[in-house]
């Protein structure tokens, strides 16, 4: 999966959407000041939280993602890296979230949305992923996953049909951007691969294509809680949708709010980003 391939249309993709960053917001204020996103794009969450007078590290694999993250904070007057006079508001690390290692280990929040864990594609690699969070945490620190509620009867309906998911003007290249979405569900492995094709119509009459595969691996309301179990978290909430509400077998969202258990002692560590 490119994501350095997808950068240039991510924000597009994000401008209007801000369902998340409320919630978000809200428990990063209740866990504390320090808060740690996986998966950060190019900031879409960590610049509000960062108005809201968070320290944030976002964390993300892909370089030109975290480029355009870069740029976007020093426009609104942040510095991406560690201050003269102390930390900086927000640090950018190019890591894999199933494997990465801070010199933070007292970090009062971590949050991983809009499906960002789904692009995990196996067990034992989401598992990974949230033991590294784990081990970055305090005690007691909090943990804040979004994922999409599976609906299985619709997946299987919509497997393999294309469909114009948006479309928008961009900016900067002055192109027409269609986003074209397939999405094909395997669900004996709980995967659903979407291909996107990004057609850009320029001004003068050139027209581009760029095909994405994204591989999702989706989760069921108990999976994620025994995951987080064997993690080393105890799970708080599980919301349905971002007001809050109590999750149900037909909400749209899988929100699950865990809190940070003592971690078990003698894990062997390496030597700090």
């Amino acid at each position: 999966m490119n994501f350095d391939a997808f950068a240039r249309f991510y924000d597009g993709d994000y401008r209007d959407y801000r369902d998340d960053i409320p919630l978000v917001l809200k428990t990063a204020r209740a866990a504390g000041r320090d808060a740690l996103e996986l998966g950060c794009g190019t900031g879409r969450v960590l610049l509000p939280l960062a108005d809201g007078g968070c320290q944030v590290i976002g964390l993300d694999t892909s370089m030109a993602l975290l480029a355009i993250a870069r740029r976007k904070l020093a426009k609104h007057g942040y510095a991406s890296e560690t201050g003269v006079d102390g930390p900086a508001p927000v640090r950018l690390v190019q890591a894999d979230m199933t494997n990465f290692q801070l010199a933070e280990r007292e970090i009062d929040f971590a949050f991983v949305v809009s499906n960002t864990l789904m692009h995990v594609t196996t067990q034992a690699e989401q598992l990974k992923a949230l033991q590294c969070a784990h081990r970055h945490l305090r005690v007691g620190g909090l943990l804040l996953i979004d994922l999409f509620n599976p609906d299985v009867a619709y997946l299987e309906a919509i497997s393999g049909n294309q469909e114009l998911a948006d479309w928008w003007d961009d900016e900067e290249s002055g192109a027409q951007v269609l986003k074209w979405s397939t999405r094909y569900l395997d669900a004996a492995r709980q995967l659903q691969e979407t291909v996107f094709v990004y057609e850009e119509i320029f001004p003068d009459g050139r027209n581009e294509q760029t095909r994405l595969a994204f591989p999702l691996r989706f989760w069921w309301p108990d999976e994620g809680a025994m995951l987080l179990e064997r993690a080393g978290f105890a799970l708080d909430e599980l919301y349905g949708d971002f007001d809050g509400s109590p999750y149900r077998s037909d909400s749209e969202r899988l929100i699950f709010i865990a809190r940070k258990k003592p971690a078990a002692r003698g894990v062997a560590g390496r030597e700090p980003l």
